[in-house]
């Protein structure tokens, strides 16, 4: 199980919420453990998922499929019990055939007509007349749902409130559990071994496009999912530049004695995220260049400091551009705007390291600005990029413990020279 159950039942019962429902398919996912791919593919084709989550313990939380996705909860189920589906079920059985485990699966999901329903609207509302919701205060996940579901929702059960609650989710899922921080460590882990190996091949003569290249050879060899890759070199490097898997068109920049090499990348592993900064010198670095990273270098050692429960992000992203000021890059305050974020099943978790940012939703106190609390990891990250000599990046990925702050897993960052 994915899911902080007593964070959620927590958070249920500070807000008076009676039932939650996911439809993002990342808090589907977080709460029920079934993401297939197919929300992702086939956007607006009717592919939705729901997780419907209740306060109490009596009552059995439920996931909604649509009929063309019932393979994925056949050969690999999620730990709710109760399984519906909407659309027309149908399949082809052959004559005389043993079928498999899975498969059998598979046919006694589509067979249950008392868990079918024409819509995904419908299916909703007959799970939550079954599960006895009449007057109830449910929080919804709006950011996947289609208006006319939700007005099927309010017509069918009109003495519901429904409050818009995908903020909630985001509040909850800071929090990180046991198996989300193991599976954080081993993304985390796979990332780093592919971008070792980028740092190995960078050399003379190198194009950024064949350095991307490598990059994506190296993920797919530790079998995890190409996420994003963010690097340029020379003076190219004080611009972000973001690789969707090629430089587009292509790049035919050739690093060269002394440009500076800035990456950033990561992967996606077991529906986890992990996320890796540095830079790099072709060569010895110069004086100034040195100077630049020490700077951010001192930036990081402060945000280090300060990362511990109850801390508020907004006064460590302060601090950290004040440590990074004070180390000699006067203007650095001019051209941040972040110097972190959470990470887990989405690459940007709450909280995000920045000034305060103003919010309307009830389940936030006015802003993003929460406060630091225990099991959460974060990555910090100190950026520096200046035109006409370069860019410059330090990232790590913190797991937050009582009293401080501890790398997630083995992990060391340096302006390296290759």
């Amino acid at each position: 199980m994915l899911a902080n159950r007593r964070r959620i039942i927590e958070k249920m019962e500070q807000f008076e919420l009676d039932i939650l429902i996911a439809t993002y398919p990342e808090n589907v996912c977080y709460l029920s453990n079934y993401q297939s791919h197919k929300p992702y593919l086939w956007r607006f084709f009717d592919t939705y998922s729901y997780a419907i989550f209740p306060r109490r313990d009596d009552i059995a939380p439920a996931l909604i499929i649509p009929v063309k996705d019932v393979t994925w909860e056949a050969r690999f189920p999620s730990w709710f019990k109760e399984v519906y589906t909407f659309g027309n079920p149908s399949y082809i059985l052959s004559s005389g055939e043993i079928l498999g485990k899975e498969e059998n699966k598979f046919k006694k999901i589509l067979d249950d007509k008392n868990k079918n329903a024409k819509s995904a609207g419908e299916c909703i509302v007959k799970v939550l007349k079954k599960m006895g919701i009449k007057n109830a205060r449910i929080g919804l996940d709006e950011k996947n749902i289609q208006g006319a579901i939700r007005e099927k929702i309010i017509t069918d059960l009109p003495n519901i409130n429904l409050i818009d609650a995908f903020e909630l989710f985001r509040l909850i899922r800071m929090v990180k559990t046991p198996e989300e921080i193991e599976r954080l460590k081993i993304v985390g882990l796979k990332n780093e071994r592919a971008i070792t190996s980028v740092l190995n091949k960078v050399s003379k003569n190198i194009s950024e496009d064949e350095i991307t290249q490598y990059y994506l050879e190296n993920i797919a060899k530790e079998g995890a999912i190409f996420d994003f890759w963010n690097s340029s070199a020379g003076r190219n490097s004080s611009m972000g530049i973001m690789s969707s898997g090629h430089f587009s068109p292509y790049s035919e920049y050739k690093l060269k004695k002394g440009d500076i090499f800035r990456f950033d990348g990561g992967c996606i592993y077991n529906k986890y995220h992990a996320d890796f900064g540095g830079c790099a010198v072709l060569g010895t670095p110069n004086k100034k260049q040195k100077k630049c990273y020490k700077a951010i270098e001192s930036g990081m050692e402060r945000a280090k400091e300060l990362l511990q429960p109850g801390v508020i992000p907004s006064k460590i992203f302060q601090e950290t551009v004040t440590a990074v000021e004070k180390a000699g890059l006067k203007d650095y305050s001019r051209i941040t705007t972040n110097c972190g974020h959470g990470i887990g099943i989405e690459l940007r978790d709450y909280p995000f390291i920045c000034k305060p940012v103003k919010a309307d939703s009830p389940f936030l106190p006015g802003s993003y600005d929460v406060p630091i609390e225990e099991n959460m990891v974060i990555n910090i990250e100190v950026p520096y990029k200046e035109l006409g000599l370069g860019g410059f990046q330090i990232e790590y990925t913190f797991l937050v413990g009582k009293d401080g702050c501890k790398k997630l897993y083995p992990h060391e960052r340096d302006m390296y020279t290759l």
